[in-house]
Parts: structure tokens; sequence; C-alpha cells
């Protein structure tokens, strides 16, 4: 299993993040300074390095606004809470991703998987953090 994390490069705005830092500050939680989105894929395959670099080079990674990383990066933010579709629900990104890794001329990829980071940075309690996931970052029918 591969895990890659595609991040936007630290200097571009992540307009994700400053998305979902207003809603945060739409539900009176202002104590969350910054908000940052990354786009996490796992891959269930056996790939040659090569083959996993084009993979994240050629179609996860846009190489002039985006880094990636194949290995679970350690974060500095304060809160760190990831979002995955429940077994069973599919996604069409996930789909896309796999048809696209196929057109890449790369085989044995039994399944795709997407999830997505949120980082964010400031000072919550339990309370809120449970209250900022309930209401803004997942969907409990089909994401945990």
């Amino acid at each position: 299993m591969h895990r890659i994390e595609v991040h936007l490069k630290s200097q571009l705005p992540d307009a994700r993040g400053a998305g979902l830092a207003k809603d945060i500050r739409d539900l009176g939680i202002d104590t969350v300074s910054d908000a940052r989105v990354v786009d996490v894929y796992w891959l269930d395959a056996d790939l040659a390095p090569d083959e996993l670099d084009l993979i994240c080079r050629g179609l996860l990674a846009d190489p002039v606004t985006h880094r990636y990383s194949s290995d679970s990066s350690v974060s500095t933010a304060d809160h760190v809470i990831e979002v995955a579709r429940n077994p069973g629900v599919s996604d069409p990104v996930e789909e896309t991703v796999a048809k696209a890794i196929g057109d890449l001329g790369i085989s044995g990829v039994r399944e795709v998987r997407m999830a997505r980071r949120y980082l964010l940075d400031g000072t919550v309690n339990d309370r809120q953090l449970a209250e900022i996931t309930a209401k803004l970052l997942v969907n409990p029918i089909i994401e945990h």
C-alpha cells in the first residue's frame, strides 16, 4: 500500500484552507489562525519506484503548484483531521485516478482510495474540534 500526500507549495495561498478557516470563524470559533488542506491517496499496488514517481508527478501533483510525498509526513499543525469515504462508498475521483493510472500504461493497481487531511493551527478544545468536524468536514452517511 502506497500513501501519497499532495500539498500546495508553501508560498501559494490555500483557497480551500482559507475557506475552511472562514467557515470555522462563522461557527463562532475565532481561535483557529490557519487551515490547510492536503489530498491523500492510497494506492493498493505493487509499484516500482519509477512507476510511483510517474503517478505522482504526472497525475496527482501539478509540478508548478504542488509538492508531494510518498510517505506519511509529520505535520507541524496544532490539529490534524483526516476524512475518508466509508468502505463501499464510491468516489468519482478515485475512479478517475484509477482510469488515468491505466492510461499511463501502469497495471497492477488493485484499488485507489482518497482522503482529505485538514491541518488546523490555533487553540481549540475537544468540543470545538468535534463541532468543526461534525458541521464542516464529515458527512457521517458517507465519510469517517
